[in-house]
């Protein structure tokens, strides 16, 4: 591989790395006050999610056009896709919905000291709250996928590289 490609490797690595934990300095929760939803997807987790997702892309292009890839190998990336998809689209629809709760709640969202919805919140408050809640565990899962599926699609793209005896060893 290039030094390209295996540098956009290491910063989707990275990203997804940074994707999967989160924010070190967001609690987690919508945070009150005029950033709303701010303190459930932050600038970090932005960053974090493009790094993923420009990485893979460019690993991804490189292994699409200048490998042949067997079968297993080819289903593996494909995998692999679609958590970095997933990952992608609920990065959009946290931000898109992030925006929704701004515009709703010009001053936050009514929440207790520990960051919950309070019991007297609107239901189209308590919607918006799930809906955030749900897409941060669904972008955390899918950076999670993306991680998992790293060792498969490498030990694939070995296989498919050097059949040879070396690497039935390590298999």
């Amino acid at each position: 591989m290039s030094l390209l490609t295996t540098s956009a490797a290491s910063i989707h690595q990275l990203g997804a790395a940074a994707a999967l934990v989160g924010d070190p300095q967001s609690p987690g929760t919508i945070t009150t006050g005029r950033d709303g939803a701010r303190g459930l997807f932050s600038r970090y987790d932005v960053a974090a999610n493009t790094m993923l997702a420009g990485g893979w892309l460019v690993e991804q292009h490189t292994l699409r056009t200048q490998h042949h890839l067997d079968q297993a190998t080819d289903d593996a990336v494909r995998l692999k896709d679609l958590a970095v998809i997933g990952s992608a689209l609920t990065n959009v629809a946290t931000i898109a919905a992030g925006q929704l709760v701004k515009r709703e709640f010009p001053d936050g969202p009514p929440l207790d000291a520990e960051g919950h919805l309070t019991s007297d919140a609107s239901e189209r408050g308590k919607r918006y709250y799930r809906c955030l809640t749900m897409m941060k565990m669904l972008n955390r899962a899918f950076a999670a996928g993306a991680i998992g599926l790293t060792p498969q699609v490498n030990f694939n793209i070995l296989r498919s590289y050097r059949p040879g005896t070396i690497f039935r060893l390590f298999t």
